[in-house]
């Protein structure tokens, strides 16, 4: 008699194990913000991200303008690093402003839009966009030092590729994770 109990309790817990499954994972890419109804002022009070709150909220579709303005803040302080690590002074202060700058429109896109998860399209987008933004310095100075148009047509070329790879982070779905990058010369 438990013989043949045991295809039915089998079936059962394959049954159960996939439910839990389904909803755990409805779950995660159900879109529920925890404060759909959040301003600026209570994630900070800086002048430039309440200017960049106004724009937004007044575009077509605040969510992308508030990515957008996430993005160039990454972009300017990924820019600043670099030159910073090439050796450039009086770098820090503004590499720190534009970095809580997107620090504070992540957490407002997380809270207010939930457009914030592990590995989505802010982490894809600065994962690929830092290797690509040190080649571009790199090839820049190349230029300024020995005017070589070689290193000037490469650099305009990372131009194009981090515009391309800005559009993809704008039109990535919310709560997608992406494989980090692997940029590693194993």
């Amino acid at each position: 008699m438990l013989r043949e109990l045991v295809p039915l309790l089998t079936a059962l817990t394959v049954a159960a194990v996939v439910y839990a499954a389904r909803e755990r994972r409805r779950r995660r890419m159900r879109i529920a913000p925890p404060r759909p109804d959040l301003d600026m002022r209570e994630i900070c009070d800086a002048p430039a991200l309440l200017e960049i709150e106004r724009a937004a909220l007044s575009s077509d579709d605040p969510r992308a303008a508030f990515r957008r303005a996430a993005l160039e803040n990454a972009v300017a302080a990924l820019y600043l690093e670099t030159i910073a690590a090439c050796g450039v002074e009086n770098t820090a202060e503004m590499l720190q402003g534009h970095t809580k700058m997107w620090q504070a429109l992540r957490e407002y896109l997380r809270l207010k839009y939930d457009d914030a998860v592990p590995d989505d399209w802010f982490d894809h987008f600065t994962g690929v966009a830092r290797p690509y933004i040190r080649e571009k310095v790199r090839l820049t100075h190349e230029f300024a030092l020995h005017l070589d148009t070689g290193a000037e047509r490469y650099a305009r070329i990372y131009d194009e590729l981090l515009q391309e790879l800005l559009q993809e982070a704008l039109a990535a779905p919310q709560k997608k994770s992406f494989v980090p990058p692997d940029f590693s010369h194993s």
